[in-house]
């Protein structure tokens, strides 16, 4: 406390401080108001108070706060970056501090001082201009689309929810969708990678990682890395997938076989302190915070892209894949292979199976203009007689 109460704290101890003071301004206001001090009316509106949802930026801070409680890490940056986006949109101005390393919670007063924003100044104009905006700040039509999706979610809370009075601009504007195409290898290209032999006990567990997400029909590496003990029943991998187990109530669990060769991964490579609720691989750790775990899984993600990319040239598949090409090899070769789309959508954890069938074109696309390409060069690429 010496380090925050000194005159001119420095580095982390400057946001401390920045923080400390708001709560202590906050609590003395609510003292200040209150005409006979009971520490029950106190605490009744020190920590039960309402967030406003009439300014867009008070809904957003609420909207993070309540996603960081829920262990929602990720979901919940993408909304800081979104709320960083728009102020600096709505007031044409850069803020003058780092987004990743100063989150929100050390930000409150910078976010909701300045030139108020409402959700009734969120019309379908302002959204075009908004996204023409991030375009001119050089962000991809999938960053865009991603924000503009996180202002439509924060519309239906808002109207649904708290309340708020203003018309919904979304039926008559749709987020940009973007056009980056999905990458899946053949078959052979992953018995290549699955086969590769290395002395490099890391490069070992990259691909193994890797592999065993492939086998376990796609699964995520965050559900990977989040799998225990007690997920396994009867010979299968029983789990939720963290990406929607808030989003999805009720969500059936999907049940993954367990085979031999993710068993020889999990002997190789799985936790040696058995028990119950203890994790399956060494990624994570009982005693860590979700934020620590949400920074663990991203370390685990770079390593896993930057092993099996390696490994890639090393076999001789050019491609420039990622841990995600994992998931998409495994979908196509399912379906090349004849299995339904309905064991598909159940395995990948899609909401339906129009979702499943509108990832599987996007593969069924690049190979239609592979096959029309390569009979194109069979025609016009042979000499001349």
């Amino acid at each position: 406390m010496q380090k925050v109460e000194r005159d001119s704290p420095r580095g982390q101890y400057k946001d401390i401080a920045l923080e400390y003071k708001r709560i202590v301004d906050e609590a003395e206001a609510i003292i200040n108001g209150l005409r006979v001090f009971s520490f029950n009316q106190f605490e009744d509106q020190f920590l039960n108070k309402p967030a406003s949802w009439d300014s867009v930026f008070a809904a957003i801070i609420d909207h993070v706060t309540t996603l960081r409680n829920e262990g929602r890490i990720g979901y919940a940056s993408s909304f800081e970056s979104t709320l960083r986006a728009i102020k600096e949109f709505h007031e044409g101005k850069q803020l003058p501090f780092n987004c990743r390393k100063d989150k929100v919670a050390t930000r409150y007063e910078k976010y909701l001082s300045g030139k108020p924003l409402h959700f009734v100044d969120i019309t379908p104009a302002w959204l075009v201009r908004f996204e023409a905006w991030m375009t001119k700040q050089g962000k991809g039509t999938n960053t865009s689309g991603i924000y503009v999706r996180n202002i439509r979610t924060l519309f239906n809370l808002a109207l649904e929810k708290h309340n708020v009075k203003a018309d919904n601009p979304f039926p008559s504007h749709r987020p940009k969708q973007g056009k980056g195409r999905k990458i899946a290898l053949t078959a052979q290209q992953i018995s290549l990678i699955a086969n590769y032999r290395t002395d490099d006990q890391w490069e070992q567990f990259y691909r193994d990682i890797f592999m065993f997400s492939f086998l376990a029909n796609g699964m995520n590496l965050s559900d990977i890395a989040r799998l225990r003990y007690s997920n396994i029943v009867d010979g299968e991998l029983s789990f939720v997938r963290k990406k929607t187990e808030k989003e999805e109530q009720g969500e059936n669990p999907i049940h993954v076989p367990i085979t031999a060769n993710m068993q020889d991964i999990i002997n190789r490579h799985g936790n040696r302190a058995v028990g119950h609720d203890a994790y399956l691989f060494p990624i994570l750790r009982q005693e860590w915070t979700e934020v620590r775990n949400y920074a663990e899984i991203k370390q685990l993600t770079k390593q896993v892209n930057k092993h099996i990319r390696q490994i890639a040239l090393k076999v001789g598949v050019k491609n420039k894949i990622s841990s995600n090409v994992s998931r998409h090899s495994w979908a196509t070769i399912a379906k090349n292979s004849g299995t339904s789309i309905e064991y598909i959508s159940e395995q990948l954890g899609h909401s339906s199976m129009a979702v499943t069938k509108i990832y599987l074109d996007s593969f069924e696309k690049a190979t239609r203009e592979k096959h029309s390409a390569k009979i194109e060069d069979a025609i016009y690429n042979q000499k001349a007689i």
